[in-house]
């Protein structure tokens, strides 16, 4: 039903309180958006690496243990809604080891693996995307990334300061807990060999993340 063309307009005498409600509207808009709160993210290398050149596949053994992720993660952390890969060349296959990591993950869970594109260059930016897309907020994220460029996705997720991790170190398990916007996660970090193994529970880390206690400024 069509409604009635109003018998009256509001003067141009109003027109200032409005166009200073408009202002004020658009601010708070403007404060809040491009802002996302994830719930959490999960960080890891990689699987392990054979080590000969030229060889841009996981191991046997980092194979097994993609699979073994595949049950562990969303038993200890709940199902992912978003997981991510680190880009890899579609030609060579040169670092594809971070997606071949995942793809157990998400057939097991059924969620589709994000290629970042830009990750090779803009690490540091990555991280930050997620943290104003709001796409992302109250997701579960899982990450697989290249070692060298971890701790910069890492800061871009508001820890600065991650380990680098050494080159034989597949290992870890880093895990951002986001609480409030504006602060940083609560970080901890685990050893996928323990909880695995069952030598410790998703409850206990297995050491303090290495990061400083507050944000550098």
């Amino acid at each position: 039903m069509l409604r009635p063309w109003p018998e009256s307009v509001p003067s141009s005498r109003g027109l200032p309180g409005l166009a200073a409600t408009l202002f004020i509207g658009a601010v708070l808009l403007q404060s809040t958006a491009g802002q996302a709160l994830p719930n959490q993210v999960l960080l890891l290398r990689h699987g392990h690496k054979t080590g000969e050149l030229n060889h841009f596949n996981l191991s046997p053994e980092g194979f097994q243990r993609a699979i073994a992720l595949a049950t562990l993660l969303p038993a200890c952390f709940g199902n992912p809604t978003h997981i991510v890969s680190y880009y890899f060349d579609p030609i060579t296959s040169k670092n594809s080891r971070s997606y071949q990591t995942l793809v157990p993950l998400a057939i097991a869970t059924g969620v589709n693996i994000a290629i970042d594109l830009d990750s090779p260059t803009s690490s540091l930016q990555s991280g930050k995307t997620i943290l104003r897309d709001p796409h992302y907020d109250g997701a579960n994220l899982v990450i697989a990334w290249e070692h060298r460029r971890l701790p910069l996705l890492a800061e871009g997720l508001g820890v600065p300061g991650l380990a680098q991790l050494a080159d034989d170190d597949f290992d870890p398990l880093v895990l951002l807990r986001y609480r409030q916007r504006g602060l940083p996660p609560e970080v901890r970090q685990f050893s996928q060999r323990d909880l695995i193994s069952g030598r410790h529970t998703c409850a206990e880390p297995h050491v303090p993340a290495a990061v400083p206690s507050a944000p550098s400024r």
